[in-house]
């Protein structure tokens, strides 16, 4: 068993363990909200911050690497403007794109420095300052083309939900301490370490509680579709990008994980807010976390041939 396999047992078998923590009724369906806010406001921010402020990345390709994470992306968005002719309805195709370009960045994280090493989670935390803007951005102005809501977000107040993302503030700041060689030591150092090291466990427990085998029924060609682009289209074109900006080795192995990195719950989030189809969405995503544990391992190794 490689490393890549070895590392996403333990990943996998968290998430299940949330799945059968809600199941079991152990932890109430109503407390997981708590936990996904606790995570995704302090937990995670001070994880992102202790891991950038504190990493080496003299040596590292930061600057090509960040640049083919964008642009796949981008791309990804691009091949899923191209399918908007396809005979589906408007909140059908909104979450149709949101599976081909929402990326679960949680389960990257808890992958890249056990698989890694200190390079990989390096480079995964840097991933979310360009691509947590982009990809909501994206998401936000095709549902508000496609989706069934007649609540339309202001542009004033998407752009002030980006600027103050808990995410994209700590990626900064963290960049910002590593630049000045501030926090490298000492309480506040040790500080963010400490809650940063509870933050996966209760994310990737969350993600197990929020998944939905019902929803994998519903409509069967459209998720077999999002499945593809998610698990399939989106690794390739991240590993193409990387090798032509000079991307190799355990960058672009990082690379074809992003790309191969399941459905992110987020995306149901916005779905129910703004139109889409949510049965559509919550079946993406468990489908897609369920594969992923097939599909990541593929691609990483497909990128160190």
């Amino acid at each position: 068993m490689n490393a890549v396999a070895s590392a996403l047992i333990p990943i996998f078998g968290v998430i299940v363990l949330g799945w059968a923590l809600r199941r079991s009724g152990l932890v109430r369906k109503e407390l997981w909200l708590g936990v996904n806010t606790l995570s995704y406001q302090a937990l995670l921010p001070a994880l992102l911050f202790s891991t950038i402020s504190r990493a080496d990345y003299a040596g590292l390709p930061a600057g090509p690497f960040l640049i083919a994470v964008t642009l796949g992306f981008l791309v990804m968005g691009v091949i899923c403007l191209a399918l908007k002719p396809l005979p589906v309805d408007g909140p059908a195709y909104t979450s149709l794109f949101q599976g081909g370009v929402r990326w679960n960045g949680f389960v990257l994280l808890a992958l890249a420095a056990s698989a890694f090493g200190a390079e990989g989670g390096a480079l995964a935390a840097l991933v979310f300052a360009p691509t947590v803007p982009l990809i909501n951005v994206m998401c936000v102005v095709v549902l508000t083309l496609w989706g069934a809501s007649d609540v339309k977000p202001d542009a004033r107040r998407v752009a002030m939900r980006i600027v103050t993302n808990p995410l994209i503030i700590a990626c900064l700041l963290g960049a910002l301490a590593n630049a000045l060689g501030l926090f490298q030591t000492g309480p506040v150092a040790d500080t963010a370490a400490l809650a940063g090291r509870a933050a996966l466990p209760l994310i990737l427990m969350a993600i197990g509680a929020g998944l939905d085998f019902s929803a994998l029924k519903a409509r069967p060609q459209l998720l077999s579709l999002s499945i593809s682009l998610k698990l399939i289209l989106a690794p390739l074109v991240f590993i193409v990008l990387g090798r032509m900006f000079g991307v190799e080795g355990v960058p672009l192995m990082l690379l074809a994980a992003i790309g191969s990195t399941p459905g992110a719950a987020a995306s149901y989030v916005l779905a129910s807010e703004l139109g889409g189809d949510t049965r559509l969405m919550a079946g993406h995503v468990t489908a897609t976390t369920l594969l992923a544990f097939l599909a990541m391992p593929f691609w990483i190794w497909v990128a160190g041939l």
